[in-house]
């Protein structure tokens, strides 16, 4: 049960992962080709366009499920408590219908890009865009996480990884934290 709570826990990663490994070994060997051997193999762009497909969005995914996208809540900041947490559960809220509506969406263009074939391999371009159909229905799971630890822990400002296992670290908290240490050494340093 644990083996199958961490591989839902790590798809994403794991996905966006082999994909960008695969993709960077096929376009190195398409770029060492060219310049050695004057050619190349069609093919492997054509699957290193699909693969990129599924590193940009699985990807996108797994930094959602960790709260990595961007956030500008400035304006929010200074309203009230209550306001900050109704607007919490508004935006989350919002954000689980709006995923909800991507997967949808995302299904149609798929099933109608199945007709569409590549030029080299034939493949159906459905291939490709079920990328946006997986990111999207995992990002819409993720939401309805992020919703229940809003309304349940009142985790208006996601500190609480909604998995288990997941740390949630704030890169420019960071560098922040990291750069007034380093100004506070540098200055007990110049004290002593």
């Amino acid at each position: 049960m644990k083996y199958l709570r961490n591989m839902f826990l790590y798809f994403e990663e794991a996905v966006a992962g082999t994909c960008l490994v695969v993709m960077t070994v096929f376009v190195f060997w398409n770029t060492f080709s060219r310049l050695i051997f004057k050619t190349s193999i069609p093919a492997l762009d054509e699957i290193s366009y699909t693969l990129f497909a599924y590193v940009i969005f699985v990807g996108s995914s797994s930094l959602y499920k960790r709260y990595g996208h961007g956030v500008i809540d400035l304006i929010v900041k200074l309203f009230p408590q209550k306001i900050q947490a109704l607007l919490s559960i508004f935006t989350t809220a919002l954000l689980l219908v709006t995923n909800i509506t991507l997967v949808i969406l995302s299904s149609g263009y798929c099933i109608s890009s199945w007709t569409r074939r590549t030029q080299t391999l034939h493949m159906p371009y459905s291939i490709t865009s079920f990328s946006l159909v997986l990111a999207f229905a995992f990002m819409t799971i993720h939401s309805a996480f992020l919703l229940k630890n809003v309304i349940r822990k009142k985790d208006y400002y996601h500190k609480i990884p909604i998995y288990k296992g997941i740390f949630v670290v704030d890169s420019v908290e960071d560098m922040v934290q990291d750069s007034t240490e380093t100004r506070f050494s540098r200055k007990e340093g110049e004290k002593t």
